[in-house]
């Protein structure tokens, strides 16, 4: 019996997520929120897992576009480490509970699994829009039982609205900012029939630089211009079967990363708070060409057993072509490009089974993926010389410059690595909720998962003299066509005791484990004969969630424990035959523990305050590497604590007679560790904004008229304009002298509007 009620508990405490917005825009009622966090739909306050959403009216109140946007209202989640890969689109990574994953190389794999509309998202793929979203939902911790591959931190779990048999609806929206930002949704759900029903969706999103350039390089770093359509047919073909079938486009091409030079000799603006740049890329930008297809049929066997069936096809292509020495200056020019073109082939079949004393969920599924990838350096000939100087005995290049620099103007020299790739994976798993009594379930799974990769490397000789010279490039080499091959297998799972404090609380304990697949390096051909270690995670976990203070309080608490073997990292490392530094992949064993905290307050109905806070503490063992200056460290332990960081939400709906109006504000905190770091030094305080701690503020005001078709809402972001910048880095910022930052966007503003039909 208390498996039914933990389903419906929370269903008089409202409906704000699930409602349309011109029904439920003043109702500030602790709504539930049915997730599918365990293959199975329930609330997400009755789930024994850390899971926070992220639903259609906090896309509204924030004006999130992706995930970057939304980062500081989830405790533990980030995007990129840093304000200036955080919005990227082709190499982005999600980082749950201080986990960060090499984005980088094809023959790796992320630790924090995507998924949308059910389906497996490859690295490339994980930044989809929020258009008609109903929810995301962010899984915490180890979710290898229920999600397979590479949850070893967690899971991003994108769910789009489902087409609707039950009634004709839709609506057209338009956001206009500075900076020319123009935002275009629209949607709409029409029942064909009485059991076929058609779901379209629509959306334009551009947006000029807002970093101003003054380089001769176009299209301007920072600028925007993306679409995306999907199109979903679901049939009911009789009481017990349906079948859905959807179709999705994604095309972006946006402008480079804003790598903001800070050399004082070679950058025109040195600060980066004045938020200006001198770039001269040559044909710089990010681009991603993306569609797939999924099908899906539910067969419901019996009044307490179903099987479900998904098949999906993915494919992407991208071009990541971005400066990197931050100047305008031939002298120092250095660009990198990474090309992408990739598929996945991805099926699952799970059958449930819901009985009194037993939930039971078990399947299996299989991905077959090709990948290419080829990664570009370009340099000036007059770069390449300032780069060989310890390669020609330690003569001062600078002078060779001068000598020789005039007759090296205007020349280029690109080395390029290209890799293949052929991965399958496997996995077949059960997941059982026992009823022990009307307070305590008891829920155990395992999963069994295999990997198998094949990988290649080819990185050919230029024709740049030197080289010949020499019999090697700077950067990227290989003997030739170099191939490697390996599979990995692991157990992994769960067992929670999850038990009910009362009518709308629950507290749980939990141990679980995860895995991740080893893998390749894309430039480091050593990884031919020794690949990457697999990544295993062991977590513990106690939480606390559910509705206190009779309903005015609903709180999430979680503490973990959580110990990573070979945790595959991303470090700039610059080894004894190396010109400057290259991403680089290494093995590290890691410990963390932490709290998180997501709690809301409504002391009267019309008003809502809540915190989102995270605090943890981690430590490092690392493998012997080179560190990106070209020490060498021998293995070592490196504390961390994370920073201080939380967010403020207020919600405010005041009952007036002339429509529905809600204020939502928020405030953003993040202490800045940078100095820190150990890849600081101390000339970084030189740069303005550095070590600078964040505080953003949002604020959003919207009204909606009488009867619900209308909504006009003004907002404004970053009203505080604040400007911390990033550590600096760079591929030759040690060599070179050419450290680039980024910086947070600037105050912006604007207006939107919404019809519904």
């Amino acid at each position: 019996m208390y498996k039914n009620r933990r389903r419906s508990m929370f269903l008089g405490a409202g409906l704000l997520a699930v409602a349309p917005m011109s029904e439920a825009a003043n109702n500030l009622a602790l709504e539930e929120v049915v997730v599918t966090a365990q293959k199975r739909e329930q609330s997400a306050m009755t789930v024994p897992v850390t899971i926070d959403t992220f639903t259609t009216q906090d896309v509204e109140n924030t004006g999130a576009l992706t995930m970057a946007d939304i980062q500081a209202y989830i405790p533990g989640l980030k995007v990129g480490t840093n304000v200036q890969d955080a919005g990227g689109v082709t190499q982005s990574s999600f980082v749950i509970r201080g986990i960060e994953s090499s984005n980088i190389s094809t023959g790796g794999d992320p630790s924090v699994a995507t998924f949308f509309d059910g389906v497996y998202l490859p690295r490339a793929a994980i930044t989809v829009p929020f258009s008609d979203m109903e929810r995301i939902e962010v899984l915490k911790g180890p979710q290898g039982t229920l999600f397979g591959r590479n949850a070893a931190a967690g899971v991003v779990n994108f769910v789009p609205n489902a087409p609707s048999l039950d009634e004709a609806e839709g609506f057209v929206s338009a956001k206009v900012g500075d900076y020319s930002l123009l935002r275009v949704e629209g949607m709409g759900n029409i029942p064909l029939s009485d059991s076929l029903a058609l779901r379209l969706n629509v959306l334009h999103n551009e947006r000029d630089a807002v970093i101003e350039n003054k380089g001769p390089a176009k299209p301007d770093p920072r600028q925007q211009d993306n679409q995306f359509a999907r199109a979903a047919l679901l049939w009911e073909a009789s009481d017990r079967l349906r079948l859905q079938l959807a179709a999705d486009y994604d095309k972006v091409d946006n402008g480079p990363q804003a790598m903001m030079g800070i050399s004082e000799e070679y950058s025109n603006f040195p600060d980066p708070q004045d938020r200006k740049l001198n770039t001269d890329v040559m044909e710089g930008g990010e681009s991603r060409d993306m569609y797939g297809v999924t099908g899906k049929l539910w067969y419901d066997i019996g009044d307490s057993s179903s099987v479900s069936l998904i098949a999906s096809y993915r494919a992407f292509e991208t071009y990541n072509r971005q400066d990197e020495d931050g100047t305008g200056v031939e002298k120092v020019y250095v660009d990198t490009n990474n090309e992408e073109d990739s598929d996945i082939a991805y099926f699952e079949a799970q059958y449930n089974l819901a009985l009194e004393s037993v939930d039971i969920v078990t399947g299996f599924n299989y991905s077959e993926e090709e990948t290419y990838q080829r990664t570009s350096l370009t340099f000036s000939y007059q770069a390449v010389v300032e780069l060989a100087g310890s390669m020609l005995g330690g003569l001062p290049t600078g002078w060779i410059n001068d000598l020789f620099g005039g007759l090296l103007e205007g020349q280029f020299v690109t080395e390029t690595m290209t890799n293949n790739g052929k991965f399958k994976n496997y996995g077949v798993y059960a997941d059982a909720d026992f009823t022990v009594t009307d307070r305590l379930n008891i829920l155990a799974g395992v999963r069994y998962s295999k990997d198998e990769k094949e990988f290649d490397w080819d990185a050919p000789l230029t024709d740049f003299a030197l080289s010949q010279l020499l019999g090697e490039n700077f950067f990227f080499n290989s003997d030739g066509l170099e191939e490697g091959e390996d599979s990995w297998e692991k157990v992994t799972g769960r067992l929670v005791a999850n038990y009910a404090l009362g009518e709308t609380a629950m507290a749980y304990a939990s141990f679980s484990t995860g895995y991740k697949a080893g893998g390749f390096d894309s430039l480091n051909t050593g990884t031919r004969t020794a690949p990457l270690s697999p990544e295993v995670v062991e977590n513990y976990e106690l939480g606390v969630k559910g509705d206190f203070l009779a309903t005015t309080v609903r709180a999430q608490l979680a503490l973990f424990s959580m110990t990573i073997d070979d945790r595959q990292e991303a470090i700039e490392s610059r080894g004894p035959d190396d010109n400057a530094a290259v991403p680089t992949v290494i093995n590290t064993d890691e410990e963390i523990q932490g709290i998180e905290l997501t709690a809301n307050w409504l002391p009267i109905e019309s008003l809502r305050f809540g915190v989102i806070y995270t605090y943890r503490e981690q430590e490092s063992s690392r493998e012997a590497h080179y560190n990106a200056q070209g020490e060498f460290v021998t293995a070592d332990n490196v504390s961390a604590t994370s920073p201080q960081e939380y967010t403020l939400t207020l919600d405010w709906s005041p009952e007036v007679s002339f429509g529905t109006v809600l204020l939502h504000v928020d405030y953003i905190y993040e202490e800045n560790t940078d100095p820190e770091n150990e890849d600081h030094l101390d000339e970084f305080f030189n740069v303005p904004g550095y070590g600078e701690d964040s505080k953003l503020l949002n604020a959003r005001f919207s009204y909606i008229t009488l009867g619900g078709g209308y909504e006009f809402a003004v907002w404004g972001k970053n009203l505080l304009d604040d400007d911390r910048v990033s550590q600096p880095g760079g591929l030759t910022g040690d060599v070179l002298g050419t450290y680039h930052v980024g910086v947070v966007d600037p105050r912006t503003y604007g207006v939107d509007f919404k019809a519904f039909f």
